[in-house]
């Protein structure tokens, strides 16, 4: 998608090569934005890139997809690579990239939230909603690529990100605390929230702020602020669990938000991107699913309707691959909460819920029936440190199959342990050292800042 990104406009959008710079550009030789209109331009265009599936960085798209699920083990790579990275340092220079473009996206947010911030207009009011909901939504995908994984009791410690508040182009920003960074995000979303948006052109309305604030509170291990949030999304955003019958449709279609979508990208066709989504397509169905995927559904398989629209006989996928959050998401993530809080009772009776939901016919599980932890699984402690349980590890298997090809799996290695691992290919090996579920910062931004720290196993 890289092509069709930077030909967009924004009167102080410039593509430079510092952080110093591309943080906080002072435009040169433009028109600088004066009216509201012309400032919600500069986010009308990250919303039009969002539901045309240019988007890579904010809600993400097909190209995200085939980066993350290449990187994860739902793919078996010793097979076949086929047109996917074979493993993560395939892409350490293009995640070197993707720091660049992400905070050229938080720039874009910064010039407008600090000259819209006063106005009252309606127009002013939904941009600046958007421009705190995509800013802070990047600030949380830039907590999951760029920093290590939430150490409870350690997150002041933790190297997390520049903190950039305002554009400034005498600033050299360094790196705040993960404590810190986590706590921006928050306030970022909460500002958005604040904003009261119910206009939907400006697409973030309550509901999908809540959702990556909840995910937010998920990935920082804040286990009674995740149930508090899903809960109140359950009960609340008028979105349930999409039944048995209607799931196919609502994953398979192309550009609709069915069911219970809360947010996807590529809702609206954008015929100049036919033809690559297709190829993405293609690409993404080169490489076979790995055995240990396919036998987490069982021995009657097909009772399952995510077996039955992702896979054709060969294991090649075919399910859509699309990012978006959807219920699903919020009852497993309600449901760990609740089993990292101890009560057992309420986390078996969501994770029921979501297999009900899936699987015809199927039986209940008890604390009694649950399947004893597998001894080969990839995923062998917990996001706390601790070896798995029997209900733990029945969650994360049930959010391996849910959320397969929506570019989940990779986090849930990074956010599990980060277990390292290897894949053989053309007579070589390649392993997935635990450094590397943690992306390089730009090189440049550390070249030019003394201050500025890179991320371990990436030093020079």
């Amino acid at each position: 998608m890289k092509y069709h990104k930077y030909i967009l406009i924004s009167a102080a959008v410039l593509a430079l090569a510092s952080c110093r710079n591309y943080l906080n550009v002072q435009p040169q030789g433009k028109v600088i934005p004066t009216t509201d209109e012309e400032f919600a331009a500069i986010i009308d265009n990250h919303i039009n890139e969002i539901e045309g599936g240019g988007d890579e960085y904010v809600i993400g798209n097909m190209e995200a997809i085939a980066k993350f699920e290449g990187f994860a083990d739902n793919l078996d790579a010793n097979i076949i690579v086929g047109n996917l990275a074979a493993y993560s340092g395939d892409y350490i220079n293009r995640r070197q990239s993707d720091w660049r473009s992400t905070f050229t996206i938080v720039r874009d947010c910064n010039i407008v939230i600090e000259n819209l911030e006063d106005r009252t207009t309606p127009t002013a009011k939904g941009t600046l909603a958007a421009a705190y909901a995509i800013k802070g939504i990047c600030y949380y995908n830039l907590l999951r690529n760029w920093c290590e994984p939430w150490d409870a009791g350690n997150e002041k410690e933790q190297l997390g990100l520049p903190v950039i508040e305002r554009f400034d182009i005498e600033e050299m920003p360094v790196r705040e605390s993960l404590h810190r960074s986590a706590e921006y995000t928050e306030e970022l979303l909460q500002k958005a929230l604040d904003c009261k948006n119910t206009d939907e052109r400006y697409f973030f309305t309550e509901y999908i702020i809540k959702a990556y604030m909840a995910k937010l509170y998920f990935w920082c291990e804040d286990w009674d602020r995740t149930i508090e949030l899903c809960n109140d999304i359950i009960s609340h955003s008028g979105i349930s669990l999409t039944p048995i019958a209607e799931y196919e449709d609502m994953i398979q279609a192309p550009t609709a938000k069915k069911g219970e979508v809360i947010v996807r990208s590529h809702i609206n066709n954008a015929s100049e991107l036919d033809w690559y989504f297709s190829y993405v397509k293609t690409y993404i169905a080169s490489r076979p699913a790995s055995a240990s995927l396919i036998r987490l559904f069982g021995d009657q398989p097909q009772k399952d309707v995510r077996y039955r629209i992702s896979f054709d006989s060969k294991r090649f996928n075919t399910k859509v691959p699309e990012c978006r959050v959807r219920m699903s998401e919020i009852v497993l993530m309600l449901a760990e909460a609740y089993c990292h809080n101890s009560d057992m009772a309420s986390s078996l009776y969501w994770l029921n819920e979501l297999r009900r939901n899936r699987i015809e016919d199927a039986k209940d599980y008890t604390a009694e029936n649950l399947p004893q932890v597998r001894t080969d699984s990839r995923i062998t402690e917990d996001a706390l440190g601790q070896p798995l349980t029997p209900l733990l590890q029945a969650i994360l298997d049930e959010r391996q199959k849910e959320l397969y090809m929506e570019g989940d799996r990779w986090f849930e290695l990074k956010r599990n342990g980060r277990p390292e691992w290897w894949i053989i290919n053309n007579g070589l090996k390649y392993t997935t050292r635990k450094y590397m579920y943690t992306a390089p910062a730009y090189k440049g931004d550390v070249d030019l800042n003394p201050d500025f720290r890179q991320n371990p196993g990436y030093e020079y």
